[in-house]
């Protein structure tokens, strides 16, 4: 008989004040067009899914709704008829039951646009779902765009040479060609991102050069990022065997997976690359063909050699697989007889990328401090969205977007 393990975090569920955090039992939140979650920025009217379980193995009513955001992910205050054509607050309809997994689950899927929701401006979203009660248990962003102008992106050295060996630098060009726009200087608005991550976004970017109709952005500081370091991985899909990430697997009513003592990698004080795919995670069971409802769940404990941080200060594991929140579920919490932070996550069996990040109290992620260190030479992908908006218009769209990877970073 299958035993329900996820009643051993009845506990009481402490919610940081700097993060949403989603509840106990909703777990493998992603965005994603095939089986791996990926950022969520789409173009306006291409289809994607947003999928997650419930491990209360209980077939719920869930029901979704979609906020329209301005760029600082305020609502724009548009009527929903301005920015749906259907309606919204439908019940997710597309679900599967788990299928020879220790710890039941139901599988949900929402796929956009569908016959009864299609999103008519491109923009921030809110997507947001609620259960029977109208209680709202999961809260993630997406971006829809227009492909209406060109934006080219390149990474490059900084030229700030106190952190040349530490930071990535973006040169980015906008070229709007025959699009009539109104006062662009103080209209256009353009956001940079780093692996899709909000927490180190760069906005209210200026154009530093306007040549003919073009904006050019090539600033020395104002466009770097800390580069950070490879995300780390483990790949329990085979959950019988140990592998150079996995050190260790036991079974009580689920599996156990006790990851390799990790170390700062700072402290080797030279790069070392490795493939990753920036923060995502796939789940898949080798031995199955169905990833979605075949993967188990299991517990990964997670173990890091690092000093005792000072008593403002945390350190937390992090992800698409928790769509880098910073609560109480992230956080390690250090072991004195080991001199290293521990935890114990319960995630869906599969390929996962996660990394340490360490934060202040109030969830300010200190990237200069990367315990695993800043290397120009790390791979990262980044977004350039561009955003437009008049002095007449109600809300922010987006009329481009660049992509850029710092494997073809140049000098």
């Amino acid at each position: 008989m299958r035993k329900i393990v996820f009643l051993t975090l009845l506990c009481v569920h402490f919610i940081s004040a700097f993060a949403v955090s989603d509840p106990y039992y909703i777990k493998s939140v992603s965005f994603n067009q095939g089986s791996e979650s990926l950022i969520p920025i789409f173009r306006l009217n291409e289809s994607f899914q947003f999928s997650f379980d419930d491990l209360t193995g209980t077939e719920s009513d869930y029901y979704y709704k979609i906020v329209h955001c301005n760029r600082d992910w305020k609502p724009s205050g548009l009527n929903i008829t301005e920015y749906i054509n259907g309606v919204q607050d439908i019940r997710i309809s597309n679900t599967e039951t788990s299928f020879n997994t220790f710890q039941a689950f139901i599988h949900y899927k929402l796929t956009l646009p569908n016959r009864n929701t299609r999103i008519l401006l491109s923009g921030n979203y809110m997507l947001e779902i609620y259960n029977v009660d109208d209680e709202k248990v999961i809260q993630r962003k997406f971006v829809l765009y227009e492909d209406l102008v060109s934006v080219g992106l390149e990474v490059k050295k900084t030229r700030d040479l106190k952190v040349t060996d530490f930071k990535q630098n973006l040169y980015l060009t906008i070229d709007f060609g025959s699009m009539q726009l109104q006062n662009p200087k103080q209209n256009v608005n353009v956001v940079l991102l780093q692996n899709g991550q909000w927490y180190n976004a760069l906005n209210n970017l200026k154009p530093q050069y306007i040549i003919g109709s073009q904006f050019v952005y090539r600033y020395d500081e104002e466009t770097n990022f800390w580069a950070g370091n490879e995300f780390l991985y483990f790949d329990n899909s085979d959950i019988k065997q140990v592998n150079n990430t996995i050190g260790k697997i036991t079974r009580n009513d689920l599996f156990e997976v006790f990851l390799r003592d990790k170390y700062p990698l700072k402290e080797s004080n030279f790069y070392t690359y490795y493939q990753d795919v920036n923060g995502a995670f796939k789940s898949r069971n080798a031995l199955q063909t169905n990833g979605d409802t075949e993967a188990d769940y299991v517990w990964v404990y997670f173990s890091y050699h690092l000093d005792k941080l000072p008593n403002n200060q945390k350190l937390h594991v992090v992800g698409m697989f928790n769509d880098y929140q910073l609560n109480n579920d992230s956080e390690l919490k250090f072991d004195e007889a080991s001199q290293s932070y521990k935890t114990a996550l319960l995630l869906k069996q599969g390929f996962t990328n996660y990394k340490y990040v360490i934060a202040k109290n109030d969830g300010t992620v200190l990237e200069e401090l990367n315990p695993d260190g800043n290397y120009f030479e790390t791979e990262n992908q980044y977004h350039a969205l561009v955003y437009y908006k008049t002095d007449s218009d109600r809300y922010d769209r987006i009329i481009g977007l660049g992509k850029a990877d710092s494997k073809l970073i140049t000098n």
